[in-house]
């Protein structure tokens, strides 16, 4: 049995400090788990009324947060005499205090109750704070822990990731504390440094290392610092400010369909040599093929300029067929996502300065970590890029008089992707 604790003094505000939040972040051996978790476990064993929440956004993960760290000191502390563990509840059995996990988001994917479960609680702790995908999700969650008249802290762990992250832009200004939630907000950084007492010196010396073998590795990983930008950026040298083209260039477009939680994406591409100019002209929910076929129209989009969309919805494409535009579903097959990425980087590529979402998915668009493959997120004008350089000769549909012929099979699958189109140079604009 473990006799002794030693708290980090970084960590002694939580019990002193009356203000209501706790952001707790830190790197690699900071300790912040396992600090917060003999927190919340000596508030447990104590004599005042205690009800904490320890909340993770993912149900699979809830139980290997730091809800296995505050099991891990109820056997080294001796406690499991005194200790009840019914389902998702630890429970004092003398005095009725308990710990409650809690998951905003279950295994199949629908939303939990914000306020299931937190009645008269007084401690809410959210682990891996950065799980959750928006501020209005953390305001969703903070309205519904209200209870007067107690002790109400909330603590949010979390290891610092990208300065766009919602997190960053609320509370932190170039990485650092902002102070103007300094009156109820108290900061808590640890790093390896703190705790080294705690750690295996073997250990520190190979993240030491790294200072000079890798610092960005180091000073992210390993000291908890904001990151400009993500891990593992695919695109990481687009530039922003469009010049315009210089000399002849091709103008073509690239469509990847959406509805209600992804938007319908549509990107212009002008293309000189090696060079693409591409700017955002449609990013947004909601929108019907009729809606779509309007805003096309009013973006002067004519129906013998190309538009190279995702195959994978033959409706929407015939709908927009109709409508007479010019609509060629990309060819799919194995590895066409890297294909479409290496072809991308074999150009310089100018952003429009107002092309705000295009900015943002090419600084989010990443490889899994570990992986050669693409998180398949932050990737909707991204995908009608590549769609749009899928195909390098230039085609137009072949229209007969007011219809369209299909070259979709009864059951909706391609029979031919380029059956009812016919070779067609487009016209090159001189600027």
């Amino acid at each position: 049995m473990q006799n002794e604790f030693h708290f980090l003094k970084e960590y002694s505000s939580l019990f002193y400090s009356d203000k209501t939040y706790y952001l707790v972040s830190g790197g690699r051996g900071g300790g912040k788990s396992t600090q917060c978790a003999a927190y919340f476990l000596i508030l447990l064993m104590g004599d005042a009324y205690f009800r904490g929440v320890v909340s993770r956004y993912t149900q699979k993960s809830i139980k290997s947060s730091i809800y296995r760290d505050i099991l891990d000191l109820i056997s080294d502390w001796g406690l499991n005499p005194f200790i009840k563990i019914d389902g998702d509840e630890i429970i004092n059995r003398v005095n009725g205090n308990m710990i409650i996990t809690h998951s905003m988001k279950l295994a199949d994917g629908t939303q939990t109750s914000k306020g299931k479960g937190l009645s008269g609680v007084t401690h809410l702790l959210i682990d891996e704070s950065t799980e959750l995908p928006s501020e209005n999700e953390w305001i969703l969650l903070n309205d519904s822990f209200r209870t007067k008249g107690t002790d109400r802290k909330i603590l949010m762990l979390f290891n610092p990731t990208t300065t766009r992250h919602w997190i960053h832009t609320r509370w932190f200004i170039n990485g650092e504390p902002n102070p103007k939630w300094f009156d109820d907000t108290q900061f808590i950084h640890t790093t390896y440094k703190c705790n080294a007492h705690n750690l295996d010196p073997k250990k520190i010396l190979e993240w030491e290392r790294m200072k000079d073998q890798d610092p960005e590795y180091y000073n992210h990983h390993i000291l908890g610092m904001w990151q400009d930008g993500v891990l593992g950026r695919i695109f990481d040298n687009w530039n922003v400010g469009t010049p315009d083209p210089l000399g002849e260039y091709e103008t073509f477009y690239g469509l990847d369909f959406g509805f209600s939680s992804d938007p319908a994406a549509l990107i212009e591409v002008k293309k000189h040599n090696n060079k693409l100019y591409l700017k955002e002209l449609i990013y947004e929910t909601g929108l019907t093929n009729q809606d779509l076929a309007e805003r096309m129209r009013s973006l002067g989009i004519k129906n013998t300029d190309r538009i190279v969309c995702d195959s994978a919805e033959p409706k929407s494409i015939e709908s927009l067929r109709r409508n007479k535009f010019n609509v060629i579903p990309a060819i799919k097959g194995i590895d066409s996502v890297q294909h479409g990425i290496d072809k991308i980087k074999q150009h310089v590529v100018f952003m429009h300065h107002e092309s705000k979402n295009l900015h943002k998915e090419s600084d989010l668009y990443c490889w899994k970590n570990g992986t050669d493959k693409p998180e398949d997120k932050n990737n909707h004008l991204i995908d009608a890029l590549r769609y749009a350089l899928g195909k390098d000769r230039n085609s137009s549909y072949a229209f007969t008089g007011s219809k369209s012929t299909s070259i979709y099979d009864i059951d909706g699958d391609i029979k031919d992707p380029y059956a009812s189109y016919k070779s067609n140079k487009s016209k090159k604009r001189q600027y």
